[in-house]
Parts: C-alpha cells; structure tokens; sequence
C-alpha cells in the first residue's frame, strides 16, 4: 500500500539484518568497555544552537522542528559526537580524562555514498589528553573493532590538517571563501580551487594548494610531502605524530594510506584525521580524528579525538 512507502533513503532492518547489527553492538560495546570506555546514551533531540555550534556541514545534516513546549528550534541528532561532548563537559567539568562510548541511530537530510539517511552510530571518544598516544589508542580500537566484525584487508587514510591550515593561513580569504574553498578541496576540483584564488597574487601558495589534491597514495605521499614541507618546523612534530599513527597500523597489520586534501570536517577537526576502508566497501566504514576545539561551553580547549561507524552500512555491505 502507498501509505507503507518509506522516505527515500531509509529503510526497515528485517529479523535477520537486525540480529546481526544487534550482535555487532554488543561485541563492539564490550570491547570499548573492556577497553574503559563508559557507554551513555545521549539524547535524540537538542535545541539547534546547541547541536550546531561546530559548522556549517552539521547544520546542513540536521531536521529542524519546533519544540512545542518552547518555541525553540530544535535539531534531531544527525552526528552523536557533538552530543557527547556536552555530556562529557557536564560529567568531567574540564578536567582530567574521560573515555566515553555511544550506540544509537541519527538522522540526516541527506544520505551519504551507499547509506540511508538513518544511521546506526556507534563509536567512541578520548576526552582530556593531548598527547598522541591518545590517537593512536583510538586508531588501534578502531582496528581491533573492525576485525572483530570479520572485516579484511583494512585500509588506514591519514591526514593532519596542520598541513592544509599551513597554505591557507598565507592566502587572505573570508569565512565564505574558506568555506568555498575547502569543499573544492574535498572534491578536489582544481578548476574551483584556481577561481575562488584568481584574486591572489601569490602563485606558489596557489601551486601548493592545487598540487595538495594529487598527494593521495602510500607512503611515498606521506615522504613527499614532508619534503615539501621540511623549512616548516611547526610541521615536524605533526608529522612525527602522523608517523607513530603509521607505526601502530602497521602493528596490527593494517595497511596505511595518505590523502592531505580529504579535511572533511575542518571546521571542528584540529589535527589528525583518519578514515578506515575496506575490499567491498565503496565508501568508508568510520572516520575519526582529533577535534581540540568541539566542546566551547566551558569556554577553553578540551582535548578530544575518536572515531565512529555506521552499523547499518556494515551489515548491508557484507
């Protein structure tokens, strides 16, 4: 009957779907508790302001309603990161660590590669250490919890939005063309990327940024464009950190790439970033990274970095 269509993009998950993502939670949730992670349940509506305070690129992924009781504009959770972060803000204050876990669907306005537009997010979060070891504690779980879901031949995309920060911070452009400027960047649309610049006049840094979205590959990348950047002493340390991320994919036998022009995200994300693929996956099974500045409602830098995946997407793609 036409009353029992679904919206485009989203879908029932019948007994024998719905078992299996049922089964990949809770092996996933025991290993993040075993691992010390607390697992919390965030709520599925915010008020909008305070689901989107942290980019555009949330804000375009939320439904809007209308709070009833209220009057306010409420959004229904379309990432759960940002939710987490207040509740780490409330347990934590700012202080010390915390290692926090989350399972539960989102819903956004659009629908990604291969995906519904309602998701299944489970993931986790390192709050209160800035040291890498923290990062490469998540990547090393993120490894562990794909192969505990019987997933082979796992492909590791890093990235360190220092290096994109670095060229733009020498081009003088407005919030509208950094915007503008990073989704060319993303999509790597060089053709875009020279028109939003046209009105510069420094060519290397223009050359720079155009060249950004060629250097994608293993680690011949990632030595490439430490030459490049070798006169940035800012740039060592990061790319020392990108290494110990390197080392510790490698240990659990995980392959590496590199793509310095994938910064989706570069609103809140503030360091490495990373994505995990694999053999019959079309698009990414999870993404993560560091993201120092998400949690502003106590006014300074909180530390963060995690990761997250969709289950709906793995269990319909293996």
């Amino acid at each position: 009957m036409a009353q029992w269509k679904l919206p485009e993009n989203l879908e029932d998950f019948l007994p024998v779907q719905a078992k299996k993502l049922e089964n990949y939670r809770r092996q996933l949730l025991d290993l993040f508790e075993k691992l010390g992670y607390k697992f919390i349940i965030p709520s599925l509506l915010e008020y909008e302001d305070s689901l989107n305070a942290h980019g555009k690129d949330l804000n375009l992924d939320t439904f809007k309603v209308v709070d009833q009781m209220s009057g306010r504009m409420m959004g229904v959770s379309s990432d759960l990161t940002t939710q987490v972060s207040r509740i780490d803000a409330y347990l934590s204050e700012g202080k010390g660590e915390n290692k926090l876990c989350y399972a539960g669907p989102i819903i956004r306005t659009k629908a990604g590669i291969g995906q519904s537009r309602e998701l299944y997010q489970i993931g986790l979060e390192y709050y209160g250490n800035p040291k890498v070891e923290a990062d490469t504690e998540i990547v090393n779980t993120l490894i562990k919890s794909l192969k505990l879901l019987n997933i082979k031949d796992i492909i590791i995309d890093i990235n360190h939005l220092a290096v994109y920060r670095s060229i733009i911070n020498e081009i003088d452009l407005d919030v509208n063309q950094k915007d503008l400027l990073a989704e060319a960047v993303t999509l790597k649309d060089k053709t875009q990327i020279n028109h939003i610049l046209q009105s510069t006049k420094d060519k290397k840094t223009i050359d720079k940024l155009t060249n950004l979205v060629d250097l994608y590959g293993d680690k011949d990348v990632f030595k490439l464009i430490k030459e490049q950047f070798a006169n940035d002493k800012e740039l060592k340390k990061c790319f020392d950190d990108v290494q110990k991320i390197v080392d510790v994919v490698e240990k659990e036998g995980a392959k590496v790439n590199f793509d310095f022009s994938d910064i989706r995200g570069y609103q809140y994300h503030t360091g490495i970033m990373f994505a995990a693929y694999a053999s019959g996956f079309k698009s990414a099974l999870a993404q993560g990274g560091r993201y120092d500045n998400l949690n502003s409602s106590l006014g300074s830098m909180r530390p963060a970095t995690g990761f997250s995946m969709d289950l709906k997407y793995i269990v319909n793609h293996q």
